[in-house]
């Protein structure tokens, strides 16, 4: 009996050491094979490209300065009005009205003056009767003009050359003195804004910049040069980068409207050198909110692990990434979105 015991013992030590080197396999097979790539740190650059978002040179809400009942309305959403068309206009009547008994009190008024002044020359009035008319005289003209000015506020016209972007009222409605009826954008002067990194705008110098130019709606063949504005000196809370604004004015025979896709490619010297984090744009992945991230691969673990970021512009297969990743570290370049949070991997290693 004890000859079976031990024998029975020893085949157990056998079986557990098969499995602990059958784990390894196993473990060895779960492996999923990737394609790392290293986070790059360019520097001398000098040409950039970034994303940018179209945006009128300014945006106002268009109101009357007094009330009553909408007579007309001339507000075509998404189309051009030019400086002086009439865009709205109330009721004309109460304020005709109101001009015409301005003029009759005013009128009264001045020959209540002229009728005490010739009396007093004669001895027989007081000069406070002739204070009291001239006052009065005063007052119907100061009225007269704000009925006139009340009759041509109930006209609105455009202010400047604008694109209608929201109509807020219809016909017949009663409006109130200084409630909006539309947004007007003047389009005059076309501002392009986009997002540079903290590290950038850092070494951002405007002498720097040879030329700057855009391309609007993905075509490369419209290409128009544009002008520094101005920059934000305060970062984003959220993804810490910077606004800059670039401009040019309207080019004849151009239909832009906000919303369009543009890009601005701005050239430089090599003054100041300027260092970029990037990777491949296929290491970028997109989650439901919209939100971004890669996966990190860790080396001491062999495993991959969800790392967010916030990206930059574009340019020849890389994406500059803003926050997030240093240099030096490696991503998974292609296959990440099939990846999983902890994920046993190996390096691709080419023959």
């Amino acid at each position: 009996m004890r000859i079976w015991g031990l024998m029975l013992t020893a085949l157990a030590v056998i079986s557990l050491q098969g499995c602990g080197n059958g784990g390894e396999e196993l473990n060895s097979i779960k492996a999923t094979v990737v394609q790392l790539a290293d986070v790059k740190s360019k520097s001398g650059e000098q040409v950039y490209t970034f994303p940018a978002k179209v945006a009128p040179k300014s945006t106002v809400n268009l109101s009357f300065r007094v009330g009553g009942r909408l007579q007309k309305v001339n507000l075509p959403e998404g189309r051009y009005v030019k400086k002086g068309d009439l865009l709205a206009q109330l009721d004309q009547e109460p304020f005709k009205r109101a001009v015409s008994i301005a003029e009759v009190r005013l009128k009264q008024s001045k020959l209540e003056l002229k009728r005490v002044r010739a009396i007093a020359t004669k001895g027989i009035g007081s000069e406070k009767s002739v204070d009291n008319a001239l006052v009065a005289f005063e007052l119907a003209t100061l009225e007269l003009e704000n009925a006139k000015s009340n009759l041509n506020y109930s006209r609105l016209r455009a202010p400047f050359n604008a694109l209608v972007a929201k109509r807020l009222i219809e016909n017949e409605d009663y409006i109130q003195a200084g409630t909006p009826v539309a947004h007007l954008q003047d389009f005059s002067r076309i501002h392009f804004e986009f997002d540079v990194s903290e590290r950038l705008v850092s070494n951002y110098r405007r002498k720097q910049v040879n030329n700057a130019s855009v391309q609007m709606g993905g075509s490369i063949d419209n290409s128009y040069p544009i002008q520094y504005v101005e920059h934000s000196t305060e970062p984003d809370p959220v993804t810490q980068t910077y606004q800059i604004v670039y401009a040019m004015d309207l080019p004849k025979g151009a239909d832009i409207t906000p919303g369009i896709r543009a890009t601005v490619t701005i050239k430089g010297d090599n003054q100041g050198t300027m260092s970029v984090v990037g990777v491949p744009i296929n290491s970028v992945v997109t989650h439901s909110d919209n939100s971004l991230y890669v996966w990190l691969y860790n080396p001491q673990s062999q495993t991959v692990h969800k790392q967010m970021v916030t990206v930059g512009p574009m340019a020849n297969g890389w994406i500059a990434i803003l926050s997030g990743l240093e240099d030096g570290q490696k991503v998974v370049a292609a296959g990440a979105s099939k990846m999983q949070e902890g994920m046993l991997v190996r390096p691709y290693v080419m023959q």
